[in-house]
């Protein structure tokens, strides 16, 4: 019996830094931020679909919208550890593959590249490069500047997303990141206490 046990923590200590490894890179804090970015979608051989997108964040919360978007639909971080949830009047409902929601939604999840290897310039700010491949053979390479996208690429089978900020202003109110109604856990209204 004493022998299982010490060879199964063996092969935990073995195993346990390579699956460390393999795990996501943790978030970056937001920077305090309001960024504007023009971005395009296109599916296959589509006319392509044009939007500004308008983020919001600071620490770890971030919300973004598209502009114009028939659903209304907003973007939602609430936690540096999670992925984006997509609200459509109060209800998470995820964006359907190959469209310009998806693209955005794609945009901000976290990197599973914490390599600097290149360092780039988007909208005066200075950003790090990051490359991600993602299921279905998409690529997606981001210059990420205080854990927000300033430029994305993602090109993949039968689809096309880019998108770059115009506009980095570093401010934003406590309205602009009031959550939007239907996100799990967040509080009702911010004050000035939280």
């Amino acid at each position: 019996m004493g022998f299982v046990v010490w060879s199964a923590l063996i092969v935990v200590a073995l195993v346990g830094p390579a699956a460390a490894a393999a795990a996501p890179a943790a978030r970056e804090p937001f920077g305090r931020a309001h960024v504007q970015l023009m971005a395009r979608a296109q599916k296959a051989k589509r006319p392509a679909t044009m939007a500004d997108v308008y983020l919001w964040a600071e620490g770890a919360r971030l919300r973004a919208v598209v502009v114009g978007d028939p659903e209304g639909a907003q973007f939602w971080i609430d936690g540096l550890a999670l992925d984006p949830v997509r609200l459509v009047k109060g209800q998470v409902q995820p964006a359907r593959t190959r469209t310009l929601a998806r693209g955005v939604e794609l945009a901000l999840i976290a990197s599973t590249d914490s390599a600097n290897h290149q360092n780039d310039r988007v909208a005066g700010k200075p950003c790090k490069v990051v490359v991600d491949q993602l299921k279905g053979g998409y690529t997606m390479r981001r210059c990420m500047w205080r854990g927000l996208p300033l430029s994305v690429e993602l090109n993949g089978p039968g689809f096309d997303f880019n998108a770059a900020a115009t506009l980095v202003e570093e401010r934003v109110s406590l309205a602009d990141l009031q959550p939007p109604q239907g996100a799990a856990g967040s509080p009702r209204v911010l004050n000035a206490a939280r």
